[in-house]
């Protein structure tokens, strides 16, 4: 009972389940936007197999990051940036999963998670964050409405 409501009865804010369903769901846009692009992006005339797939990570989580700003046009601004600061604590814990691991299985975690985890998370966060302030910044200069 404790967890929603306080010892005065009223309403605790679901806000941090609000950012944790958020971060899922962010993870399934980026794993859809992943589904849908990866074929389409390994035509591109870039020869380097590493540069190749640089390329893709950048575009898919660029892609992935502006679908999930469409959030951005809720009234509470706020679920976005945090939204994807929590699915940044799900990629590290990821990492810290792949530690419990034997040798080859660790590995491969670590390079699936480096492969489709970091570039959202990293891009994301830079993108949400620097709109997040811009729109703050804006709101308390009354040029935002």
């Amino acid at each position: 009972m404790s967890l929603f409501f306080t010892k005065e009865g009223k309403r605790k804010s679901p806000r941090i389940l609000s950012y944790f369903f958020g971060a899922l769901l962010f993870a399934v846009i980026f794993g859809l936007v992943y589904a849908l692009l990866t074929v389409p992006l390994q035509s591109l005339p870039i020869q380097n197999q590493t540069i190749l797939t640089a390329v893709q990570i950048v575009l898919i989580a660029l892609v992935g990051t502006l679908c999930c700003c469409l959030l951005f046009f809720l009234r509470d601004k706020r679920i976005v940036p945090y939204s994807f600061a929590g699915l940044a604590v799900l990629v590290m814990m990821f990492y810290v999963a792949a530690l419990a691991l034997d040798s080859a299985a660790r590995v491969n975690m670590i390079y699936l998670v480096s492969l489709y985890g970091l570039g959202p998370a990293v891009i994301g966060n830079l993108i949400s964050w620097s709109i997040y302030h811009r729109l703050s910044c804006c709101k308390q200069t009354n040029m935002w409405g």
